[in-house]
C-alpha cells in the first residue's frame, strides 16, 4: 500500500511513495491462540468455577424457600346509564391507586401496631392485562405466610367496605325506582283507571252519534223550515196585498185626472154663468125703475155671489185639494212600492235562510260524521295506548330488575392463599446457573490474567534495552 505525500513549500512537489508497514501475522486473533491461552490458564478457570459452584451450593442450601401469597379482587358492577349493561363501580386503575397509595400502607401500619413488629412486609398490586381484576401478590417464606394473609385480608376488607357504601346507595335508589314502577304498573292495570277514561270517551262518542242522528232526522228541520215557510207565505200575502193596493191607488190617481177635468168644466160653466149674470145685472141696473127691477137685481146679486162662492170652492178644490190628494196618492204609491220592495227582499231573505238552514244541516252532518269517526279512532287509540303503556311499564320493570341484578358488590374471588409449591429457582437451577456463571467468569478471568502477564512482559522488554544502553555509555 502506498501513500502520496505533498510538501507545503512553494517549490514543485514530487509525489513520494511511502510503503506501509508490512502486515504482521502475530497481530491477528487465532482460535489456536485462544485455546492455548485457555490451556495455560486452566487453573484460573477451574478455581473460579469451583468458587462459583461453592457459592451456588451454599445459596441453594441456605436460601429459605419462598411461597407466593395471592388473592384476586373482583370490582363490583353497577348498571350503566341508558343501557342494561354493567360497568365497574369504580375504574380498576382508581381502585389500584387507592390500594397502592392508601389501603396497603394503612394495612401494614395497622398490622405492625397490632403485632408490635417492625418487619418490612411488602405487598404488590396489579391489574392483569385484559381484565378488570385487582391481584394482590407477595412472596415470602412460609413463616411469614399468616402475616401476609392477614394483611391482604385487611386490604380486601377496606376495598369491600368502600364499595359497599356506594353499592348500598345505588341499590337503595334502584329499589325506590322499582317500587315506583310497580306502583305505576298497578295504577295502569287497575280496571277503574281505564274505565274512567273509557267512559268519558264513550260519552263523547255517544253525544256525537246522537247529534249526527238528530241532524239526519227530517223532523229536525221540520219546525224551523215550517216557521220560515209560514213567514214566507205571510210575506207573499202581504206582497199580494201591496200589489192590489198599488193598483187601487193608481186607479184613484187616474180618477183624480177625471175629477180635474170635471172641475175645470164646472169652473168654465160657472164663469160663463157669472159672466151672463154680470150682463143681466148691468141691464138690471140700467132698468132699475121699479121694485121688480130691484128684486131682479138682488136675485142676480145673490146668484153671482153663490156662483162666485162655488167658483172659489171649485178652484180651491182643483188647485189645492186635488193637488193635495194627488200628492197623498203619490206618497201612498211610493210607500206602497217601498213596502213592496221590502217585502220582496224579505221573501228573498227568507228563501236564503231556508236554503241556509238546509245547507247548514247538510254541512253539520258532513262535519259530525268525521267527528264520530275521529272519536271512535280515539277510543281505539286509547285502548291501544293503554296496552302499550302497560307493556312499556312491564318492560321498564324488567329493565330495572336486570339493572338491579347487574349491581354486584366488590368481593374477593377467593381468600388470600399460599401457593402449594415454593416459587423462585430450585436448587438444580441454582447449581446450573452457578456452573454457567463460574465457567463464564473463569474464561473472563483467564483472559484477564493473560492480559496482565503480557503487560508485565512488555514492560520488562522495554526496561532491558535501556539498561544495555546505559552500560555502554560508561567509559
Amino acid at each position: 500500500m502506498t501513500k502520496a505525500v505533498r510538501s507545503t513549500t512553494d517549490t514543485p512537489q514530487v509525489p513520494q511513495v511511502v510503503l506501509a508497514e508490512p502486515w504482521h501475522e502475530e497481530d491477528s486473533i487465532s482460535l489456536i491462540d485462544l485455546w492455548m491461552v485457555l490451556s495455560r490458564r486452566r487453573g484460573v478457570i477451574f478455581a473460579v468455577l469451583a468458587l462459583a459452584l461453592l457459592a451456588g451450593l451454599l445459596l441453594a442450601l441456605l436460601m429459605p424457600a419462598k411461597y407466593t401469597y395471592t388473592t384476586a379482587i373482583e370490582i363490583g358492577t353497577k348498571p350503566s346509564s341508558g343501557t342494561t349493561g354493567a360497568v365497574p363501580i369504580e375504574p380498576p386503575e382508581t381502585v389500584l391507586a387507592k390500594i397502592k397509595e392508601s389501603y396497603i400502607p394503612q394495612a401494614l401500619h395497622d398490622f405492625a401496631r397490632a403485632e408490635e413488629t417492625e418487619a418490612g412486609y411488602k405487598v404488590e398490586g396489579r391489574i392483569p392485562k385484559g381484565s378488570e381484576l385487582i391481584v394482590l401478590e407477595a412472596k415470602a417464606p412460609q413463616e411469614d405466610g399468616p402475616a401476609y394473609l392477614t394483611i391482604m385480608q385487611m386490604v380486601i376488607d377496606k376495598v369491600e367496605g368502600d364499595h359497599r357504601r356506594v353499592s348500598a346507595v345505588i341499590r337503595s335508589n334502584m329499589k325506590t325506582q322499582l317500587a315506583q314502577a310497580y306502583l305505576a304498573l298497578s295504577a295502569l292495570t287497575d280496571p277503574s283507571t281505564l274505565a274512567v277514561k273509557k267512559r268519558a270517551m264513550e260519552s263523547k262518542l255517544l253525544k256525537a252519534r246522537m247529534e249526527l242522528e238528530r241532524l239526519k232526522d227530517p223532523l229536525t228541520l221540520a219546525l224551523p223550515k215550517k216557521d220560515l215557510q209560514t213567514r214566507k207565505a205571510k210575506a207573499e200575502k202581504t206582497l199580494a196585498d201591496l200589489r192590489d193596493k198599488e193598483a187601487l191607488l193608481k186607479a184613484r190617481y187616474q180618477r183624480l185626472d177625471e175629477v180635474d177635468k170635471l172641475l175645470k168644466q164646472q169652473i168654465a160653466d160657472l164663469r160663463t154663468q157669472i159672466n151672463a149674470a154680470n150682463s143681466r145685472r148691468s141691464q138690471a141696473i140700467a132698468n132699475l125703475k121699479s121694485e121688480a127691477s130691484a128684486m131682479t137685481m138682488l136675485m142676480i146679486d145673490n146668484e153671482l155671489q153663490q156662483n162666485r162662492s162655488r167658483l172659489a170652492n171649485l178652484e180651491e178644490r182643483l188647485i189645492i185639494k186635488q193637488q193635495d190628494a194627488r200628492e197623498q196618492l203619490e206618497n201612498q204609491i211610493a210607500a206602497n212600492q217601498r213596502e213592496y220592495t221590502i217585502q220582496r227582499q224579505a221573501i228573498g231573505k227568507i228563501g236564503q235562510e231556508l236554503d241556509k238552514l238546509i245547507r247548514d244541516n247538510q254541512r253539520s252532518q258532513k262535519h259530525q260524521a268525521p267527528q264520530v269517526g275521529e272519536l271512535e279512532e280515539q277510543l281505539r287509540k286509547l285502548l291501544a295506548d293503554h296496552h302499550r303503556q302497560v307493556a312499556r311499564q312491564e318492560q321498564t320493570i324488567q329493565q330495572l330488575e336486570t339493572r338491579l341484578d347487574n349491581l354486584q358488590t366488590t368481593r374477593a374471588l377467593s381468600p388470600p392463599l399460599q401457593s402449594l409449591n415454593p416459587t423462585g429457582p430450585g436448587k438444580k437451577i441454582i447449581l446450573a446457573l452457578s456452573l454457567f456463571l463460574g465457567l463464564f467468569l473463569g474464561i473472563f478471568a483467564a483472559f484477564f490474567v493473560e492480559f496482565l502477564a503480557k503487560v508485565r512482559q512488555q514492560g520488562d522488554d522495554e526496561a532491558s534495552p535501556q539498561d544495555t544502553t546505559s552500560s555502554k555509555s560508561i567509559p
